[in-house]
């Protein structure tokens, strides 16, 4: 058996585009009625001052937060470094070429500068002992420079006395040599 449909006259299909329609024209009317008439400004009422007005200077202060850079940034940097002992100029203070900002200490340094000066100094106790052994040597050796040649002229007087002798058939011819040995052997000590 079939039966008759009845069909209803407001469905979901055409409910919706109506709604969206009404939507978009209520939309249109508020934001009409936003932009025209006079502006608005809510504030609390313990911030409002009133007072006189009169003329003078305006002044408009506002508060910025920010960064300040200096126009020229300079950067120092110690030959040595170390604890600093002194300031002698204040942050912000203008600075002439060459003039002392900070005395620093360095303990390093300083106990390197100790030792560098200790080998100094047993550097020159060195050399003025080395210079001493050397005017020693140089004493002794003319000391037996001395020796050498006092010997050389007591052979040769010995030498030249036994000559004469030996030929006036004085001496022996043992004493004779011997005498002669003895020169020989200075005059090759001497050379």
């Amino acid at each position: 058996m079939d039966r008759v449909i009845e069909k209803k006259k407001w469905s979901v299909k055409r409910i919706l585009p109506i709604a969206g329609g009404l939507g978009i024209l209520g939309l249109i009317a508020a934001s009409y009625y936003g932009t025209t008439g006079k502006a608005k400004l809510n504030v609390e009422q313990d911030k409002i001052i009133i007072s006189e007005v009169s003329k003078g200077k305006f002044q408009d202060v506002t508060p910025i937060n920010g960064v300040i850079l200096p126009i020229q940034t300079i950067y120092l940097d110690a030959l040595e470094g170390g604890r600093v002992e002194e300031l002698l100029v204040e942050d912000g203070s203008v600075v002439q070429k060459g003039q002392p900002i900070i005395k620093l200490s360095n303990t390093d340094l300083e106990l390197d500068l100790s030792n560098r000066e200790t080998s100094v100094f047993q550097l020159i106790t060195q050399m003025q002992y080395t210079r001493n052994l050397a005017r020693e040597n140089t004493i002794r050796q003319e000391a037996n420079l001395a020796d050498i040649d006092n010997a050389l002229a007591e052979a040769k007087r010995v030498y030249d006395l036994n000559t004469r002798l030996y030929k006036e058939k004085v001496i022996s011819e043992q004493d004779y040599r011997s005498s002669l040995n003895l020169y020989n052997y200075q005059v090759r000590r001497k050379n």
